[in-house]
């Protein structure tokens, strides 16, 4: 006789748990089934002209779409074989009964704006190439990205080609220009990505100046290009670098603003003057590469000697004037020596861009100055001097008018006015010229042994023609 199967307690429980593990193994079946949205990872199992079948885990394969196969370059079609390993995108998951869709060019795409959100919380510096430009910008690519450049977020360089009243005139010229740049902004699910290249720049010009500052000195000869100009001097780029110089440092002549001599965008090379490794600053200087003309001025010039310059500019305590002859020379008339009489300002007895006699007074080669006086020129206690120097340059004058053995028409006249010859007794020294040997007194006048009475030596020196 069978026996009767018995039910109870015990045999209900273990029916209620087969049930709880059978629906909790459904539960883990369908979280490990794919959602639209994933990126799984797949073995492809199957290569067809039309479709690829993929492994990734599940009872069914997924299948790479017969539209993004066709789409494939060749090179990639190459590189998928059977066996290879793949990341992939689901596009449809198998809810709605039919095969799983993937698509590796989505994968691509979203591994990419993944990898961008990544560099951007890193702040990472990035390279592209500007494709095409809108009104607001320019449009970089990153990788399979489309990263959009706002005009606000450009460098300044950048900017300042950014001139015409269209699109096409202020980018045109840019398209194809690599750039380097950081993200600004990442949204993958309203496809925005901003770039900012004024970001990268100042990262990259501190690792820049950090490493110039490194080796820069004193002395130091860099090629540079003038970026700004102000009143106090010219910014130059010298590699990333901005340097000054100032407006003092231009020219030996007297320079009022930078732009008188230089322009922006303009090629220069300059001379390192000075570093200042703790502010980071860099002192620059364009005369310093200039032929020196006080080098030579005290070959041409001694003091007490008479010249004509020309009055370039006038100030409280004088009168600055420009050498006629050496016109990146400037020396001061100081305004206790314009005349005799109490001068409040200059303007009283002299004007701007008059030409004037002035007598030499003092010369510091060391520090660049001279000093010169015009209330000293008609001076009685120079008449000495004038003479000697009027000898000199007459000896002179008259040895360049003698007549060349070769050319028979040459006139050997020397001139009669001091005026028509130089007044600067070229590499002679005060002692060339006899002074006059002996004085006469007189009634009308002191006269020297030569004929020539003091005021008539000093007008001969001066060249009084007028």
């Amino acid at each position: 006789m069978e026996a009767d199967t018995v039910s109870g307690p015990e045999s209900d429980s273990a029916a209620q748990t087969q049930s709880m593990g059978r629906l909790l193994a459904d539960v883990h079946l369908d979280a490990m089934l794919p959602q639209r949205g994933d990126l799984r990872d797949g073995i492809i199992a199957r290569i067809s002209p039309n479709e690829i079948l993929v492994d990734i885990g599940t009872k069914s394969e997924g299948i790479i779409s017969e539209h993004e196969v066709s789409q494939m370059s060749s090179e990639t079609r190459d590189q998928l074989q059977e066996g290879t390993a793949v990341t992939l995108y689901v596009l449809r998951d198998a809810s709605k009964g039919g095969p799983i869709v993937l698509s590796l060019q989505k994968a691509e795409e979203m591994q990419e704006w993944q990898q961008a959100e990544e560099k951007m919380n890193a702040r990472t510096m990035l390279t592209g190439t500007i494709l095409e430009f809108n009104r607001g910008g320019a449009v970089v690519a990153l990788g399979q990205l489309r990263g959009f450049l706002p005009a606000s977020l450009m460098i300044s360089e950048r900017q300042r080609r950014n001139t015409g009243h269209t699109p096409a005139k202020r980018w045109e010229d840019m398209v194809g220009e690599e750039l380097t740049f950081k993200i600004k902004e990442v949204d993958a699910a309203r496809n925005r990505l901003i770039l900012s290249e004024r970001a990268a720049e100042k990262e990259a010009r501190a690792a820049q100046r950090a490493e110039f500052f490194g080796h820069i000195s004193p002395g130091q000869t860099y090629s540079g290009r003038v970026v700004s100009l102000a009143d106090f001097g010219a910014f130059v780029d010298i590699g990333g670098i901005d340097g000054l110089v100032h407006v003092s440092q231009i020219s030996w002549a007297h320079v009022d603003h930078p732009r008188e001599t230089l322009e922006v965008g303009q090629e220069i090379d300059v001379q390192v003057l000075t570093v200042d490794h703790e502010r980071q600053r860099v002192g620059l200087s364009l005369k310093t590469l200039q032929k020196d003309p006080w080098d030579t001025l005290i070959h041409s010039y001694k003091e007490g000697q008479l010249v004509r310059a020309t009055i370039t500019r006038l100030t409280k305590f004088g009168a600055f004037a420009a050498l006629k002859d050496s016109d990146r020379i400037e020396g001061l008339v100081h305004i206790s020596e314009l005349a005799d009489g109490g001068v409040t300002h200059p303007k009283e007895v002299v004007n701007a861009n008059e030409e004037v006699t002035l007598r030499i007074m003092k010369i510091d080669t060391e520090r660049h100055r001279l000093g010169l006086s015009l209330k000293e020129v008609a001076s009685a206690r120079f008449a000495e001097l004038d003479y000697a120097f009027h000898v000199s340059a007459k000896e002179d004058a008259q040895t360049e008018a003698e007549p060349d053995p070769a050319d028979t028409g040459a006139s050997s006249n020397p001139p009669e006015n001091l005026d028509d010859i130089p007044t600067v007794a070229q590499g002679e020294s005060r002692e060339s010229a006899e002074p006059p040997s002996k004085v006469v007194e007189s009634d009308d006048a002191t006269e020297t042994d030569e004929g020539l009475d003091t005021q008539e030596a000093t007008q001969i020196a001066v060249g009084e023609t007028e």
